[in-house]
């Protein structure tokens, strides 16, 4: 009997070190992925797939920089109904450009909008006092590409739909590009750059230029060989409204020739 009383204290002892032992086991296996299915390596990553944007890591920014200018020699100039400019303050056209300009940024291309009044109070200086602000703003921004001198045109004796355009179901004003030739060394690059610009403006909006033309002036081409003027529409011939949807349609157009 005090054999048997020895045997059964010793019994839950040995059982406790047994389970123990069962114990340690089994978390080494687990630690070390010797469990079935473990591999012992950190889970992978979950699949991301490509298409999915992804936002900014930790403070990291876009670097983006200007690639176009807009400016208006006559930043005055209105459509109708209203006078032909604006007294003392930007007319229509700047609204035109503000809306190229806001195409271009939809389309991820930074552009510098002047908004400057050049043609007032002397009209004739015009193009003096918008050449100097460009030059200085080339100066500021290198990376400019493109460089783009807003007007709308001011015709006489033309049939009323002569600058109206119906392209691709929009009602638009009708785009003319233009060079000047006198003192300008660009002459040739500019004239190039212009009818590319044309060329695909046509190609995606059919009927909407009306094509590409030199003059006996100085219009600014010489700041780059990007750089063109381009008339809107006109003042009798168009809204405001057919001028602003022109203005979305080149920057779609000039976007495709940003590098």
């Amino acid at each position: 009997m005090a054999r048997m009383a020895r045997n059964e204290k010793n019994g839950p002892g040995l059982l406790f070190i047994v389970v123990t032992l069962i114990v340690v086991a089994v978390v080494g296996a687990r630690f070390f992925g010797f469990m079935p299915g473990g591999s012992g390596e950190e889970p992978p990553p979950p699949v991301v797939r490509t298409e999915d944007p992804q936002p900014p890591q930790g403070d990291a920014e876009v670097d983006l920089e200007p690639t176009v200018l807009v400016f208006h020699s006559h930043a005055s100039e209105n459509y109708k109904p209203k006078d032909s400019h604006e007294k003392g303050s930007t007319g229509d056209i700047v609204r035109v450009g503000e809306a190229f300009v806001a195409e271009l940024s939809s389309l991820g291309v930074l552009a510098i909008h002047d908004k400057s009044i050049h043609d007032q109070p002397r009209y004739s200086e015009a193009f003096i006092n918008s050449e100097k602000r460009a030059n200085e703003l080339l100066a500021a921004n290198p990376s400019i590409q493109i460089i783009l001198d807003i007007h709308r045109d001011g015709l006489e004796d033309k049939p009323d739909d002569y600058t109206k355009a119906r392209t691709n179901g929009i009602d638009a004003a009708k785009i003319l590009f233009v060079v000047g030739d006198k003192d300008n060394e660009h002459l040739e690059e500019n004239t190039q750059f212009a009818q590319a610009i044309s060329d695909a403006l046509e190609k995606e909006y059919p009927g909407i230029t009306r094509g590409v033309r030199v003059f006996k002036s100085d219009y600014s081409g010489e700041l780059h060989p990007n750089s063109i003027m381009v008339l809107v529409g006109d003042w009798r011939g168009n809204t405001l409204d057919e001028a602003i949807a022109s203005a979305r349609i080149l920057a779609r157009v000039v976007a495709t020739f940003v590098k």
